[in-house]
């Protein structure tokens, strides 16, 4: 049954087939299998689908091409989703001014808080009844082609998750829905809602935590990619380093990003910044762009550096995400939970009141305690 198969795959070759001229050629099957994390089988039963619908086409000789749909989709309710569809059979919803279409794009990349977030965002605007469509891309030029078939939406929620998205993308979108939001702190001074955090703040509390525990030579690991969130961290980073007295601060830079091989060159840096005897220049470390909080401690104890013993670890990120806290670590940051009602919240407030100025929303900082912390050894 074709239902089987992701429904984000299903709505994307749809989508793709009602906008394609005749004798345009599908996506590979490989390359389907790659982007919506699909087996082979699955994407062939998509195909199979569209052949029963008389979309595509096949020949020896000439593979898999689209038949030409001619016609543009009619609606955003054309692509409901499985829980938009229960929760209006349930409520008896309707389609109404009171009824909103919300597009959900997102890059595809391996990070759980982006899955997390628009799993919770998308839930959070079905169960009030809107409509709501998820699609995720690798190709920021494909995306933009794909969105031109696309109808009108009310609000759109677009994920750069590390990545830069182009202006003629974001300006496809802001004239393809009436609110724009975006996760991240990537934009200022632009008609755009802005949530995301600013790591300078909890970088400082994480360093006043362990000041405050005894500890006077810290270390702070982060991306050297400039990110306006990661860049406010390195700004409070260097205050801090001229204005704590008696505690010396170390800078630790990696030229890569959290879903790359990030963790794994963070501990070969610290292994590499012991001395001969293997002790450690510092007695903690600030840790921003840990993904895998398992891998980490994990690769901590097979390069012999006991946490908290040896090295007190403070962790800068999401304190309601078990992959990064692990169970273990300390944390200081934000919550996805207050990521998804800051998004929601700039998205509604703007439905109720078109002149509400725009401007970026900073997530509260919270902390969760962990057993990663403890005073330094005398």
């Amino acid at each position: 049954m074709r239902s089987s198969s992701p429904p984000n795959l299903d709505q994307f070759l749809e989508q793709l087939a009602h906008e394609a001229l005749p004798g345009d050629r599908l996506p590979t099957i490989r390359e389907l299998m790659k982007r919506f994390g699909a087996s082979q089988m699955l994407v062939q039963r998509a195909f199979q689908g569209l052949k029963d619908k008389g979309l595509i086409d096949s020949q020896v000789g000439r593979g898999t091409y689209f038949r030409g749909a001619g016609s543009r989709m009619p609606a955003a309710a054309t692509v409901l989703g499985d829980t938009e569809r229960a929760k209006a059979s349930a409520t008896g919803a309707t389609a109404s001014t009171s009824v909103k279409s919300v597009l959900l794009l997102r890059r595809s990349i391996s990070i759980a808080r982006g899955r997390v977030l628009v799993e919770g965002l998308q839930r959070r605007l079905a169960d009030e009844g809107h409509r709501v469509l998820e699609l995720s891309y690798t190709d920021p030029d494909h995306a933009l082609t794909v969105l031109k078939g696309l109808p009108r939406f009310d609000a759109c929620v677009v994920q750069s998750t590390f990545k830069a998205i182009p202006i003629a993308l974001l300006a496809a979108l802001r004239d393809k829905c009436d609110v724009l939001a975006v996760d991240g702190a990537a934009l200022v001074g632009a008609d755009v809602e802005a949530v995301g955090t600013e790591w300078g703040e909890p970088l400082a509390a994480a360093i006043a935590q362990l000041v405050q525990q005894g500890h006077r030579r810290i270390a702070y690991a982060s991306t050297s990619h400039p990110f306006l969130a990661t860049q406010l961290g390195q700004r409070r980073f260097a205050y801090l380093q001229s204005t704590l007295p008696g505690v010396e601060l170390q800078a630790i830079t990696l030229g890569m990003l959290p879903h790359e091989d990030y963790t794994t060159r963070l501990v070969q840096q610290l292994l590499a910044s012991a001395g001969s005897d293997g002790a450690l220049p510092f007695t903690a470390l600030v840790a921003w762009g840990i993904e895998d909080g398992a891998l980490f401690q994990r690769l901590l104890a097979q390069a012999g550096i006991a946490v908290p013993a040896q090295l007190s670890v403070v962790l800068l990120g999401r304190t309601d995400l078990a992959n990064e806290h692990a169970d273990f670590f300390d944390v200081v940051g934000c919550s996805v939970a207050d990521q998804v009602d800051a998004l929601h919240h700039a998205i509604t407030a703007r439905w109720a009141d078109a002149d509400t100025p725009y401007g970026v929303h900073l997530t509260p900082v919270v902390r969760r305690a962990g057993a990663s912390v403890a005073p330094p050894a005398a």
